[in-house]
């Protein structure tokens, strides 16, 4: 946890890390009256010192809440509370940075958060977040959803689910966003933008590719079985056959030969040639 916190120093300038333990015994040891509150070179921030020496570095904010001033008596409690507050007051600073830059689960700010700042700061500006409907991971299912309708179910659940949305959230996103859309022509879709990019191939070669394309999408083996026969029927065969065809319509080769099944992990998501 990064401090800002000079209990028994005179330098104001000083950072380091410390553990919050040794933190909160050296501020709670302190007691006597506030003898400056000095601007620090970020101007919403003071310098406070007690009887002419650092203790802590406060936000304005802070300071007005707890209605601290030069000459007023402070002890160890108000001045661990005072600490406890701009810790809160950074944490959810740093929270709102982090939403403005990019959609973000819940998990992912927690984890972010954490890095700097004590959990129970990491709790309170999550949980008021949350209130304030600024972190929803319902409301970032559905968009991360909808901009990603290129990849199948199996996979954005995965993704989801890797990237903090909790696994029912996920599947109700994907029921809600989903539910009417024809899973094989959403696989055929994604294989006919695909195949339209590779130029002039074979009809063993396209299958090939968009198989491992769409599985890399997350669509599973029914799905792909269906969808790509209507695009490779007007392919040109190969002259002389190729060994190791992928073999669509039999379930030996891309069900049996692959292993594919509906909880299999999914491949590196790597752009064939």
């Amino acid at each position: 946890m990064s401090s800002e916190t000079g209990a028994g120093r005179t330098d104001p300038r000083r950072r380091r890390v410390e553990q919050a333990p040794l933190v909160q015994e050296a501020v709670q040891a302190v007691s006597g009256r506030i003898t400056a509150l000095a601007e620090q070179r970020d101007p919403k921030r003071r310098s406070l010192f007690v009887d002419g020496e650092f203790v802590l570095g406060l936000d304005l904010e802070t300071i007005v809440r707890l209605h601290l001033k030069v000459g007023q008596p402070v002890d160890g409690a108000l001045l661990w509370q005072a600490y406890q507050l701009d810790q809160e007051k950074r944490a959810w600073d740093a929270g709102l940075r982090l939403l403005a830059a990019a959609p973000r689960t819940r998990r992912e700010v927690e984890r972010r958060l954490g890095r700097t700042y004590p959990p129970e700061a990491v709790e309170c500006v999550a949980e008021r977040l949350a209130a304030a409907g600024w972190l929803d991971d319902r409301a970032y299912a559905a968009s991360y959803i909808r901009a990603h309708l290129d990849h199948g179910g199996r996979r954005l659940l995965s993704d989801l689910v890797r990237k903090g949305v909790e696994r029912t959230v996920a599947a109700a996103a994907l029921q809600a966003e989903l539910g009417e859309v024809e899973v094989v022509e959403q696989a055929r879709a994604v294989a006919a933008s695909r195949l339209a990019r590779m130029g002039q191939v074979d009809r063993v070669t396209a299958e090939r590719r968009l198989i491992g394309f769409l599985v890399r999408r997350g669509f599973g083996p029914d799905s792909i079985r269906q969808a790509l026969p209507p695009l490779l029927a007007p392919l040109p065969v190969p002259a002389v056959p190729q060994r190791g065809g992928t073999g669509l319509g039999r379930r030996s080769r891309l069900g049996q030969r692959r292993g594919l099944r509906d909880d299999d992990a999914l491949p590196p998501d790597d752009d064939d040639a």
